[in-house]
């Protein structure tokens, strides 16, 4: 099939794109051209903002499946910036649909997130929906969008991502992406800043467990579902640093983290049920220990 990726130059998109390719697909890629790193230089990349729909005119007519992972995805970039909110992750979305629509394309398939849910814990896909944030209000009408637009023979599938880590996260980016944004500051000092409380947690999940759910929208028994992507696990920031510290070989006493206050909109703490997810055979396997070790691996082989 002929797939288009939207955001392929970003963390989940360009794993995304290069499993889909490795699975035999034409992958196109939509993304920002500072974006794009070498690894995709395999790929035809669109380069534009997708909240202007003027833009959509150079992609190809004959595209099968959109996975629709561009985004802005910082709360705190949201509270502070929200129309880059609307841009994105409203107006990127309804375009991406009205697009769909134009051409006649079979399904979207859509990364949402888990802060339509609010603060709670082990939420099912059937729970009551709550964000707190700009952010998760600007996914949420994103899969309002996609439900409006079934009634146009365009199927969906929607995975609601709890916290995703691994290698290819901006280790430069200090707004978003919990374990990149400690990690990275423990590669560079021995004293790590800390948002809010060391008891707010999360509920991680690794990158490769993420990829492998997404492909699974790509079977038809997805359509017109929402999935959780989540381990069902609570991992407390202090938790958290613990093993990032671990992940060093160094003792961890020579680390200190100092809180430095918490922002609007910021979840003290939520957690996701996947057993919806897991009857399609779905299963995260990689411990957060050992997915920490590995991301600290990575980005330690590839300075």
């Amino acid at each position: 099939m002929k797939i288009l990726v939207t955001g392929g130059g970003g963390f989940v998109g360009n794993h995304l794109a290069h499993k889909l390719k490795d699975l035999g697909h034409e992958v196109l890629v939509n993304d920002f051209s500072d974006k794009v790193s070498n690894c995709l230089t395999d790929f035809d990349v669109f380069d534009f903002d997708l909240s202007k729909y003027e833009y959509f005119k150079q992609l190809p007519k004959d595209i099968d499946i959109i996975y629709h992972i561009a985004a802005q995805t910082s709360g705190y970039i949201g509270l502070i910036n929200p129309e880059l909110d609307v841009d994105w992750n409203m107006k990127g979305t309804l375009n991406v649909c009205r697009f769909a629509k134009e051409i006649g394309v079979k399904k979207v398939i859509y990364t949402s997130s888990m802060a339509v849910y609010g603060e709670g814990d082990f939420f099912k896909e059937t729970d009551e929906i709550n964000p707190i944030s700009h952010y998760g209000v600007s996914k949420l009408c994103g899969e309002l969008y996609l439900k409006q637009y079934e009634q146009y023979g365009i199927d969906y599938t929607i995975f609601r991502l709890f916290n995703v880590y691994g290698y290819g996260q901006d280790m430069e980016n200090l707004n978003q992406g919990m374990v990149s944004i400690y990690l990275a500051q423990s590669l560079k000092s021995k004293t790590i800043e800390v948002k809010g409380s060391f008891e707010r947690y999360r509920d991680f999940v690794y990158i490769d467990d993420v990829v492998s759910a997404l492909v699974l929208g790509l079977e038809s028994k997805t359509n017109g579902e929402i999935y959780n992507v989540a381990t069902k696990r609570k991992t407390t920031v202090k938790k958290l640093l613990k093993l990032i510290f671990e992940a060093h070989n160094d003792d961890t006493d020579l680390f200190e983290a100092k809180n430095i206050g918490q922002y609007d909109g910021d979840q003290d703490g939520n957690t996701g049920d996947s057993e919806k997810l897991k009857k399609l055979g779905w299963k995260p396997s990689v411990k957060l220990k050992d997915g920490i070790k590995k991301f600290y691996n990575d980005v330690k082989e590839n300075k």
